[in-house]
C-alpha cells in the first residue's frame, strides 16, 4: 500500500469533470498511465500516430545523448516506487510495461522541448514544428492534470543525459515552451514543481507581490458586488500600468479605484484554469489555493456580459473569444462543484473594501439611482424626457405667474 505523502497527479473528481469533460482529456498526445487505455485498438487514430512519433523521438534522444538506454532504465527502476506514489490511484501496469511507458513519454517530452529550444535547427525537419496548431495542441495536452509525469523524473533523465550542461535547466526550458499556453505566467519559478500543471500554477504565483508565503489567518467571503454595480456606485477600474504584473496582484485604493492586471481570455483559457483549479482542489490546503481565490473573486465581479464589458472597456480583460456572454459563462462555470475557498488576508481586505465602498450610503443610492433610471437606452430616454417635461411645466408655471403681474 502506497502512502499519500507524494501524491500529486489526480483523477479529476466526477462532479468536477462533468462540467466540461473535454477540458481534462488529451486531444492529441497521452502522457502517463491515465489515458493509455483509450488509445488501445484505435488504429489510424491521431493517438496511434503520436505513439509512433514518440518512439522516433526516443531514438533521436538516445542518439543525441549517446547515453546507453540501460542507464535510463536503471534510473527509472530505482525510482519506480516513488513514481507510482505520485499517482493518486493504483497503477495496474506491471513493472516492465510501466517503466517502458515512462521512458518513452519522458524522452518524447524532453526531445520535443529541446527541438523547440533550437527551433532554427529543426525548422522544416520536424513534423510537429511544421504546424503551429499541432505544437499548440501538444502543449495544451501537456498541462492537463491527468496527463502528467512527475517533474523529478523528467529532470533526472535530462540531467543524466547531460543536457543541463549544454542547454538551460529543464525547469527553464519547460517554462519557455509551456508559457505560450499560460495566462499570467510571467516568470519561471525558482523551485521545481510537482508536474507541468503545477508549473503553470507556480509560474503565476511566484511573481506575485501580494500572495502571502506563510498564511496565518484566512477568512470567508460569500459575496462581492459585480463590476457593473461597483461602477454605478462610482468605483473606478484601472488596468495595471506594468504589462508583466502578476495576474493575482489586484489592489484597491481608498480613492475608490480597483487596479487589476491584464487578463487575456481565449478559447484555451478554460482548459488552462480548470486544470489548475482542480489541482488546487485535490492537492492543496485552503490557505495555498491562490489561483482559486483569484478566480472566485473574478466570478464575483462577473455575472453578466455587462460586467465583462466593464472590464473590457477598462482594458483589464482582452477578449479574444469575441463574445462577452461566452466569457461570462466560462468564468461563472469555472468554480462549479469546487469547495468555497477562504481568502488570504490581502484578498479578504480587498473584497471587504469593495463591499464597503458599494454599501456606503452615498455610493449605494447613487448606484440605485443610475440602475433605476440610466442603465438602458430606453430608461435614459424616458428619464431625459421626463426631466424635460418637468422643466417645461415649471417654465410654463413661472410664465403664468409672471403674466399675472
Amino acid at each position: 500500500m502506497y502512502g499519500f505523502d507524494m501524491q500529486c497527479i489526480y483523477r479529476v473528481p466526477p462532479a468536477i469533470r462533468e462540467n466540461n469533460p473535454k477540458a481534462y482529456t488529451p486531444q492529441m498526445v497521452s502522457i502517463g498511465p491515465f489515458h493509455k487505455a483509450r488509445d488501445a485498438g484505435k488504429e489510424d487514430s491521431i493517438f496511434e500516430s503520436m505513439e509512433d512519433l514518440k518512439v522516433k523521438y526516443l531514438k533521436a534522444f538516445l542518439n543525441r545523448t549517446q547515453v546507453p538506454v540501460g542507464t535510463f532504465v536503471d534510473t527509472l527502476q530505482n525510482l519506480e516506487d516513488e513514481i507510482r506514489r505520485c499517482y493518486a490511484v493504483h497503477i495496474k501496469y506491471n513493472s516492465d510495461d510501466f517503466l517502458k511507458m515512462i521512458l518513452i513519454d519522458a524522452c518524447f517530452i524532453i526531445e520535443h522541448f529541446l527541438r523547440c529550444h533550437t527551433y532554427g535547427d529543426w525548422q522544416g525537419k520536424d513534423p510537429v514544428l511544421l504546424k503551429d496548431w499541432m505544437q499548440m495542441q501538444i502543449w495544451r495536452d501537456l498541462i492537463l492534470l491527468e496527463n502528467q509525469l512527475p517533474f523529478f523524473v523528467l529532470e533526472q533523465l535530462y540531467n543524466i543525459a547531460g543536457m543541463n550542461q549544454e542547454f538551460p535547466t529543464f525547469l527553464q526550458i519547460s517554462f519557455n515552451c509551456l508559457k505560450h499556453v499560460g495566462y499570467g505566467t510571467t516568470s519561471c519559478p525558482t523551485e521545481s514543481p510537482k508536474h507541468f500543471t503545477d508549473l503553470m500554477r507556480t509560474s503565476i504565483i511566484s511573481s506575485s507581490k501580494f500572495v502571502p508565503r506563510e498564511q496565518k489567518e484566512c477568512k470567508g467571503i460569500k459575496h462581492v458586488y459585480s463590476a457593473s454595480q461597483l461602477r454605478e456606485a462610482g468605483l473606478k477600474f484601472k488596468v495595471s500600468p506594468n504589462e508583466n504584473e502578476c495576474l493575482l496582484d489586484m489592489t484597491y485604493s481608498d480613492e475608490g479605484v480597483l487596479t487589476m492586471p491584464i487578463l487575456n481570455i481565449t478559447d484555451n483559457s478554460e482548459v488552462f484554469f480548470r486544470n489548475i483549479l482542480t489541482f488546487e482542489e485535490c492537492h492543496l490546503s485552503y490557505d495555498t489555493n491562490s489561483i482559486t481565490q483569484y478566480l472566485v473573486i473574478l466570478n464575483f465581479l462577473i455575472n453578466t456580459e455587462k460586467d465583462v464589458n466593464v472590464l473590457v472597456d477598462n482594458k483589464i480583460i482582452v477578449n479574444w473569444m469575441g463574445d462577452a456572454n461566452k466569457v461570462a459563462t466560462m468564468v461563472n462555470n469555472l468554480d462549479s462543484n469546487l469547495a468555497v475557498p477562504r481568502f488570504n488576508s490581502h484578498y479578504y481586505s480587498l473584497c471587504d473594501s469593495l463591499n464597503g465602498f458599494y454599501e456606503n450610503p452615498r455610493n449605494k443610492y447613487k448606484a440605485i439611482f443610475i440602475h433605476e433610471y440610466f442603465n438602458t437606452p430606453w430608461k435614459i430616454a424616458s428619464t431625459v424626457a421626463a426631466i424635460v417635461l418637468l422643466l417645461l411645466t415649471l417654465i410654463q408655471t413661472i410664465c403664468s405667474i409672471i403674466s399675472l403681474f
